[in-house]
């Protein structure tokens, strides 16, 4: 590769944060076969008397930085290194990957005839010094959009890592916009949105500024989401999601499936302190566990269409600081188990649930009430893992004790704590 000096190999760990080793390009030709050598322990992935992993390079995901062209970068598999050395060359993934676990869920779908499709919102906000670099709102144009040329550069640069958006606005709050990925297979999406929360925050940090997909940085003003959009395609290329009632019986089972473990969901949609924040009423964002025809109350909304391919279903509670392989796995897993056991669909919620929410279930309120009902589901311990879950669970248990010491619980407020821990590394 033309002046590549370095390649920067990256994968998330089972709380989707992004880790990264650099190597030179001559071991880089190496490793695409042999693998680099890691230490699982330190990223609670492999248990210290046994914590050695290899990562192995997926071609497809290589680009090289835009802002400086000698670095690559690569996403990885990951690997459980050979014990034996007739095993060498035939290592297995490892069951931590999250990548590995949604590729799984993947396959299963694909069996049952199915390509799981999707697109994601990405949302955020820009800040200077810690507050918002512009005090304009929704669909605002320059010059009041002060923050937009930095959003039009992350959009122009997303081609070079092999990406594609669709579109891009200034957002409700102050200093926070959107950019909307384009369609693609899940696993593509996946990486890509880890991809792009890297080229975002690079990018604004060489301007001076802080980009943060931190549900919510602030009080009294919406909150991030990642809305995800999805729909199955068959073997024959057709959207299997659009009906005769605007999407088809099948895609009400799948909704169904999802509405039925939206509570353990809402663990790896939601999966921070902060994140329940912004899931309370009047800010956009869902609380109760409910579907409807382009309803932006609801957990699930089925947007407008004007086209057959176009079919599909938004799932609103998601936000940007989830781990996108775990979330979409799990999502899958719960939308087939929908359609496999043909679970019905109740009629569409035509209501403002914020005024009038008594009628249906309601989503977790906190993370320690999320982690408790994915602990009690057996969907959720099956497509993760049981270890590999209990791992997660554990991380997670820690994140809400140390809030907790230090702070009470308030729907409303954004602590110290929360800022401290996750407007820079979210």
């Amino acid at each position: 590769m033309k002046d590549v000096t370095k390649v920067e190999l990256q994968f998330t760990d089972l709380a989707g944060n992004l880790r990264s080793v650099d190597m030179s390009w001559e071991s880089y030709s190496e490793c695409k076969t042999d693998g680099k050598g890691i230490d699982g322990s330190s990223v609670g992935m492999a248990p210290v008397e046994k914590s050695d992993l290899l990562l192995k390079p997926v071609e497809s995901t290589f680009f090289q930085l835009p802002w400086n062209p000698k670095v690559g970068r690569v996403l990885c598999d990951i690997y459980d290194p050979p014990e034996r050395v007739e095993d060498f060359g035939k290592e297995q993934e490892c069951e931590f990957s999250p990548r590995f676990i949604l590729k799984r869920v993947l396959k299963r779908a694909t069996e049952m005839g199915y390509d799981f499709v999707s697109s994601a919102e990405m949302e955020f906000f820009v800040l200077n010094n810690g507050r918002p670099l512009d005090g304009t709102g929704y669909f605002s144009p320059m010059p009041l959009d002060i923050g937009a040329p930095v959003r039009r550069e992350i959009f122009d640069t997303l081609p070079m890592a092999g990406m594609h958006g669709l579109y891009l606005h200034h957002e409700v709050s102050t200093g926070q916009h959107e950019i909307c990925l384009r369609h693609d297979n899940a696993l593509k999406m996946a990486d890509d949105i880890v991809t792009f929360r890297f080229i975002a925050k690079n990018l604004a940090s060489r301007k001076g500024l802080l980009l943060t997909f931190m549900p919510k940085p602030f009080q009294g003003a919406n909150g991030s989401g990642m809305h995800i959009h999805m729909s199955l395609f068959d073997q024959r290329g057709r959207n299997v999601f659009y009906g005769g009632d605007r999407i088809s019986d099948l895609a009400k089972n799948f909704i169904a499936g999802i509405l039925e473990n939206a509570k353990a969901l809402a663990a790896l949609a939601a999966p921070t302190v902060n994140s329940y924040k912004r899931l309370v009423p009047g800010y956009e964002a869902p609380v109760y566990i409910s579907w409807g025809f382009m309803n932006r109350s609801a957990l699930i909304r089925v947007p407008a269409f004007s086209s057959k391919d176009a079919a599909r279903i938004e799932l609103r509670m998601a936000d940007p600081s989830c781990n996108p392989y775990l979330l979409y796995a799990c999502v899958l897993a719960a939308g087939l188990n929908g359609i496999e056991k043909g679970i019905k669909l109740k009629e569409a919620c035509t209501i403002n649930t914020y005024n009038n929410g008594s009628e249906f279930e309601v989503l977790p309120s906190t993370l320690e009430e999320a982690l408790e009902e994915i602990a009690r589901s057996k969907l959720m311990t099956s497509t993760i893992g049981g270890e590999a879950l209990s791992r997660l669970i554990n991380t997670k248990s820690q994140e809400w004790r140390g809030f907790i010491k230090q702070n009470e619980w308030n729907p409303f407020e954004i602590t110290k704590w929360e800022l401290e821990r996750y407007a820079d590394f979210v």
